[in-house]
């Protein structure tokens, strides 16, 4: 061997490998060994500030995932006041965070303590899977499972323009998570009229698909307020289509892209013709419906999707539930 080839740059994916090896090293020692954080940073020959750097990079990244098996009584007392109040067959209630901008992982955290439960249940099949924020925090917490049997199926079309929140990349991880199938609703949320809505659904790709959907063993999704902090409300809504309008028609919020008032009923206006999806009264069938959404601004449409009565199951944080309660 020459001595070039011990003296050859080290690839980007070498380097890669490299560091990841090191941040579970780091992990290892702190949460299985429990060993400090000065300690790891003289066994790994590195500073404390690159331990913790790395330690908090585990946590984002999925490789550690933290549980906490005993819930807060505060929580429980108000998981049981939500089925009471809203004939839930199930509540999982979180702390709300400091920072509002965790709203989304505590929730997703939660989210992931009921549906790891689920996907463990050999007698559920098919998992019906929304998209958005609090999904994407889901599967970062999302106990492994392997159920190749099991199938995932989205829930809803993807949004034109590309994140990691979509539909596809949604579906895409918890299939591979699980080595389970993936179907996808490959049409855009919204047609651009009610017609060409009749067009796309009358074609075999959708019945398929909505098929599986509605066989779904579990469903789970997050509703969306009427800001620029909703997904939907910003990348998704046909042309021609405002917020100012849709909430002129009534609209608090959505459920899987369906607009509904504050009693939980469909607003009149032509987008909830022009949804490529099972519309409310069809997602009737699907039982358990999941829904997981929380914060301030999504306290109205928790509310109303609650009063609807198609929700069975709810995922939310402690100042959320006790507002929602409040109004009733």
């Amino acid at each position: 061997m020459s001595d070039a080839s011990f003296n050859r740059p080290l690839e980007e994916s070498d380097v890669a490998e490299r560091d990841r090896a090191l941040m579970l090293r780091a992990a290892w020692l702190y949460f299985i060994e429990e060993r400090t954080q000065s300690d790891i940073a003289d066994a790994l020959g590195v500073s404390r500030f690159r331990v913790n750097r790395m330690l908090a990079d585990c946590r984002e990244q999925g490789l550690v995932r933290i549980e906490v098996t005993a819930p807060m009584a505060s929580c429980v007392e108000l998981e049981q006041r939500a089925k009471q109040a809203f004939g839930l067959r199930h509540a999982v209630v979180v702390p709300t965070p400091v920072k509002p901008e965790r709203t989304h992982a505590m929730i997703g955290a939660g989210l992931a303590r009921y549906m790891s439960e689920q996907v463990a249940d050999a007698d559920k099949k098919i998992f019906g899977i929304g998209w958005g924020q609090t999904m994407r925090e889901m599967l970062r917490h999302l106990r492994p499972t392997i159920r190749r049997d099991a199938r995932i199926v989205a829930l809803l079309g993807a949004p034109p323009r590309s994140s990691e929140e979509n539909a596809i990349d949604i579906i895409g991880a918890m299939g591979r998570l699980l080595q389970a199938e993936r179907y996808y609703m490959t049409a855009p949320i919204y047609a651009d009229t009610p017609e060409a809505r009749y067009v796309l659904t009358a074609q075999q790709f959708y019945a398929d698909v909505k098929d599986l959907i509605m066989k779904a063993d579990v469903a789970c999704f997050a509703a969306g307020d009427m800001s620029e902090a909703s997904l939907l409300i910003r990348h998704a809504l046909p042309p021609g289509v405002s917020v100012a309008e849709l909430t002129e028609a009534g609209a608090v919020g959505d459920i899987l892209g369906t607009f509904i008032d504050i009693d939980g009923r469909p607003v009149d206006h032509p987008i909830n013709r022009q949804l490529v999806g099972p519309g409310l009264s069809e997602l009737r069938g699907v039982r358990p419906l999941v829904m997981a959404s929380g914060g301030t601004g999504k306290v109205p449409v928790v509310t109303a999707a609650l009063r609807s009565g198609h929700v069975e199951v709810l995922v939310t944080d402690e100042a959320t539930m006790r507002a929602v309660l409040k109004n009733g």
